[in-house]
């Protein structure tokens, strides 16, 4: 069973994560969200923020956490993190007040923008896509067209990795159901036995089902899709009203979490150390949070176009997402690309890195 590369739902919506992290539940933090108008320049008490991410994974979305705990955010915020089922009801509880941030995919909250949201997204955390065309080493596919013919493996049918895959194919003029096949494999180990079984020739993957893979001993290489390389994730989206109300509170979310990461690439365990502590669960299976870890901390990494700045969104990235969404029937015609808001990213670095070493 294949899909149209024309959908109704973008490739990145469900994240393809939260069956893989079933295990990984946040515990609820309580409150809500606190939509006053506070900004810190003017030396007033923090403000209490809620934000909401995507996914029930701690270690996924590491830096806003990890800010909190150690005080990167300088007095500005008293934040809270709560987990949301996916970007879109991430969203909803922004839109309805209950949360001020939602830490998501791009899609829904442009598909918000385009009917009427005044929204914003003030800080890029996820440099790079989600997901990723795998392959083992031994098995000789280097291209898209390598796979033409062959058995691609995905999770489950019609989520998340398909509709990634089936448009970047489809671009490379390889057809599901024509050039090659996909198969459903299940998630957690069992991409493994199809890649030993010859059952595939390659495994379309969220990063968070890399991780399960090269914790089984999987040595996987990955396959190249020209397109995917115009796809990120998680971006910091709030209320276009509170973002301009409150400058000086958003430049303190944005150095923090620019801080965070700093801090987490440099001191790994200590990230685990601090996660493991707010949630025990996460931690419980070590060797499997130091590879998600890992697999998180690939997502952050800065493109050169970003020169070094946190938080940064390229812009020719944005616009080439927009213009995806609008060729995949999920926008009906281009949101303003202001939306992707670069205007606090010099306040957001002024940090000393080496500080946080």
């Amino acid at each position: 069973m294949t899909r149209s590369a024309t959908r109704s739902t973008p490739r990145w919506l469900p994240m393809g994560i939260a069956a893989a992290a079933a295990a990984l539940i946040l515990a609820a933090c309580g409150g809500s969200a606190d939509t006053s108008s506070t900004d810190t320049s003017e030396g007033t008490t923090p403000a209490a923020l809620t934000a909401v991410i995507a996914a029930p994974s701690g270690i996924a979305f590491y830096p806003p956490i990890v800010a909190q705990a150690q005080g990167y955010f300088d007095g500005a915020i008293d934040l809270t993190v709560e987990a949301a089922d996916g970007s879109g009801a991430g969203m909803q509880q922004l839109l309805s007040g209950q949360a001020d941030i939602c830490i998501c995919s791009p899609g829904p909250a442009l598909k918000a923008v385009e009917e009427g949201a005044d929204l914003v997204s003030v800080y890029t955390l996820y440099q790079s896509d989600v997901f990723a065309l795998q392959t083992t080493a031994d098995s000789g596919v280097t291209t898209a067209e390598d796979l033409r013919g062959k058995v691609i493996g995905v999770d489950s049918v019609g989520a998340g990795a398909e509709s990634w895959l089936v448009p970047l194919m489809s671009a490379q003029g390889l057809e599901a159901g024509v050039d090659y096949e996909i198969l459903a494999t299940g998630p957690g180990a069992a991409p493994l036995t199809a890649f030993e079984r010859g059952e595939i020739q390659a495994y379309a993957a969220a990063f968070i089902d890399t991780a399960v893979l090269r914790l089984r001993g999987a040595e996987l290489v990955q396959v190249e899709l020209p397109g995917s390389e115009i796809f990120f994730d998680a971006i910091y989206v709030m209320k276009r009203e509170y973002v301009e109300a409150n400058p000086g509170v958003i430049q303190a979310l944005g150095r923090g979490s620019a801080m965070a990461t700093v801090f987490g690439g440099a001191n790994p365990s200590a990230v685990l150390d601090i996660i493991g502590a707010q949630y025990p669960d996460e931690i419980a299976d070590m060797p499997f949070a130091e590879a998600l870890l890992a697999e998180t901390q690939s997502l952050y990494a800065l493109p050169p176009s970003a020169d070094g700045q946190w938080g940064y969104s390229v812009p020719d990235r944005h616009d080439a997402l927009i213009a995806a969404f609008v060729s995949q029937g999920y926008l009906t015609q281009p949101v303003d690309s202001d939306f992707f808001d670069n205007e606090f990213v010099p306040e957001y670095n002024e940090f000393d890195s080496a500080s946080l070493s």
